[in-house]
């Protein structure tokens, strides 16, 4: 996994799990569709909005000054994924 990547969303954790999963997630997927025209895997259940990204959103402006690639975006949401399922499992989803 991208190392700067991994720093950032480290640092982004207050605590709530659940929802700087969500966030970074959504970020992801934002990024995946409308900077780098890739396709989100049907899993990720993410639809994407029909007014484009969230581009005041801090994590998806950290994916583009980054400039992650689609293959490491794609890594990182794979592992969101996981992780938000692993919340759930726990009980600490909301």
């Amino acid at each position: 996994m991208n190392k700067d990547l991994k720093t950032h969303f480290q640092l982004s954790n207050d605590g709530d799990h659940w929802g700087n999963c969500m966030q970074w997630l959504f970020a992801v997927c934002d990024y995946l569709t409308f900077e780098k025209d890739e396709c989100v895997p049907d899993e990720w259940q993410f639809k994407p909005s029909p007014l484009g990204a969230d581009e005041d959103d801090f994590n998806y402006q950290t994916l583009k000054e980054l400039n992650i690639t689609s293959k490491d975006a794609l890594h990182f949401g794979n592992l969101l994924v996981r992780f938000s399922e692993l919340l759930k499992r726990k009980g600490l989803d909301y």
